[in-house]
């Protein structure tokens, strides 16, 4: 019981840790060749998580990940919160299958899953606001599925070195 209960804490800490990371490389500027690719950070490191214990972070955690990135942007509240929900579901409904694909079927498939969130969040903020999808909004997908390996291998071993199971 009480490793479980510092899995736990650790698990808190590293999601914490990884997720102000994403905050942090999400405002930095870039170029203007390189800003319309900019990879969804939070969304990627909500897939990795959702993937690798998805028994431990869902929808919930998904939510309150962007919450807190609509409170860094000042965006209408609940739009990111509950496409990181829905990312967060489809991830723990396909872990398992996820788990075995390789990196190169890997990438496809999370460049999917966070194609169907720009796609939720795109429509909501259409609803909500003046807002149009553009080719150049869907341009982050390539970025995000570019870095996905890189993400996986990264946070893999930052989840390795923290021992969480």
């Amino acid at each position: 019981m009480m490793h479980r209960k510092a899995s736990s804490l650790n698990l808190f800490l590293v999601i914490c840790l990884s997720s102000f990371i994403a905050l942090t490389l999400t405002v930095i500027p870039l170029p203007q060749w390189v800003f319309y690719f900019r990879p969804d950070w939070m969304a990627l490191v909500v897939v990795y998580w959702a993937l690798t214990v998805p028994d431990r972070v869902g929808p919930w955690i998904g939510f309150a990940i962007g919450t807190v990135l609509e409170v860094l942007f000042v965006r209408n509240f609940g739009v990111l919160g509950f496409g990181m929900a829905i990312l967060a579901f489809m991830v723990n409904r396909a872990s398992l299958q996820l788990r075995v694909l390789s990196f190169w079927q890997q990438m496809l498939v999370v460049g999917i899953f966070v194609g169907i969130f720009k796609l939720v969040t795109g429509w909501l903020y259409g609803l909500i606001a003046d807002f149009t999808i553009t080719g150049e909004y869907w341009y982050s997908l390539l970025g995000s599925m570019l870095t996905w390996p890189f993400i996986f291998i990264l946070l893999q071993e930052l989840r390795r070195s923290a021992r969480i199971n």
